[in-house]
């Protein structure tokens, strides 16, 4: 028997080697099934090849039922007899079985398009239609992003597929995925548990649990309860630290308020903003149903953000704000009346006319009225009962 020449040995060899690596890739199956679910099939047939299916249910639909028999055939076969007629292609890639639909595009173009971006621009909106300047839009887990400017627009690329989150102090955060679109204008909605946490603290608003300052919170449920008619007479209770008189019983008159006692000499009242704009001489000229809350700032902290102004405390206030869409009209009315606790005893004009002519003689003078005029005077007018209808 003749020598194989070394070359030849490693020509052989390597065909070898070939083959057992080709035999080693390939995925052998055996199926028998009949009208069973396309999906459970599938699912049969990466357990056998202990590979993981993955797909989209909202993008393909493997509800259908398959009869198929196969014996010690190559996985890729089968994925084609199963799915080629169905228009729905498949990759194996990683130990997983991708199940894509394919009646548009094939999979080469698909992952293009997921490498594309797209330019997106739009608007973000609160629950009342007001643009938010400042809202962040950002892809999780990624440097792209921008905020909104002073209108509440944006503008930026993303990449096609990815998912674009819209967030704001004081609203439920929203999430899209982007795919084609190239406006997208969203409207955030108000988180009201966030909202009971925060403050406002100057020009800004600060969550509860950090700010160290002595700050109080009231609202606007809180200001109607007793349907007062100023607004002073609504803080009235709710706010300690903080003292409210009235000067006198008459109608209209202002009420003193005073933070922490008094801090000045001459003027201790309070600093008053009202929507960011400084007030002088009180916020009696505002209806309290207007209010939207109202915050005090009670100690010195306060003067780092309003100067020398707020040495006797800061009551911010905000008002309501209106709603786009159909006009709505609130009509509100409100009325009082007081009675005086006692009637007093007076004299009619007739027993005046005598007191006066007493007062005359006991001066030394002459009576004031004669004996006539005091006849006819009568009982004259009780003003008593005039002034309060009695």
């Amino acid at each position: 028997m003749g020598r194989i020449p070394m070359k030849k040995c490693l020509t052989i060899l390597l065909s070898l080697f070939v083959l057992g690596s080709t035999l080693s890739m390939a995925q052998n199956v055996n199926l028998n099934v009949s009208q069973q679910n396309l999906r459970t099939v599938l699912e049969s047939l990466a357990a056998q090849a202990e590979y993981t299916l993955a797909f989209s249910k909202e993008v393909v639909d493997l509800s259908e039922n398959v009869t198929i028999r196969v014996v010690d055939t190559d996985l890729a076969q089968v994925l084609n007899q199963l799915l080629a007629p169905r228009k729905i292609g498949y990759e194996l890639r990683d130990n997983k079985i991708y199940i894509f639909d394919q009646s548009t595009a094939e999979i080469a173009e698909v992952n293009q398009q997921v490498q594309q971006e797209v330019h997106l621009s739009g608007r973000v909106i609160d629950d009342e239609g007001e643009p938010i300047p400042g809202a962040n839009i950002a892809i999780p887990g990624t440097t792209i992003g921008t905020v909104t400017d002073f209108n509440g627009h944006y503008s930026l690329s993303v990449p096609r597929g990815g998912t674009l989150r819209f967030s704001y102090i004081g609203f439920v955060d929203r999430e899209f995925t982007i795919v084609n679109q190239t406006v997208l204008d969203v409207q955030l909605q108000e988180d009201a548990a966030m909202l009971d946490e925060l403050v406002v603290v100057g020009y800004g608003v600060q969550r509860k649990s950090v700010v160290t300052a002595a700050i109080s919170r009231v609202t606007a449920e809180e200001l109607n309860v007793t349907r007062p008619s100023r607004v002073e007479d609504a803080l009235k209770g709710k706010v300690s630290g903080v003292q409210i008189t009235q000067s006198s019983g008459q109608p209209g008159s202002d009420s003193k308020v005073r933070i922490r006692g008094i801090g000045t000499v001459n003027n201790s009242n309070p600093l008053y903003i009202v929507d960011g704009m400084e007030v002088g001489g009180g916020i009696n000229y505002l209806n309290p149903v207007d209010i939207e809350s109202v915050e005090i700032l009670k100690d010195a902290a306060s003067a780092a953000i309003y100067g020398a102004r707020a040495a006797n405390g800061v009551i911010l206030v905000t008002t309501k704000k209106g709603t786009l869409g159909k006009a709505t009209v609130n009509y509100d009315v409100s009325y009082g009346w007081q009675n005086p606790w006692k009637k007093r005893e007076i004299l009619d004009a007739r027993e005046y006319m005598v007191i006066m002519n007493e007062v005359q003689i006991n001066d030394g003078n002459l009576p004031r009225y004669t004996n006539e005029q005091m006849t006819s005077a009568g009982r004259g007018t009780d003003w008593q009962d005039e002034t309060f209808y009695y």
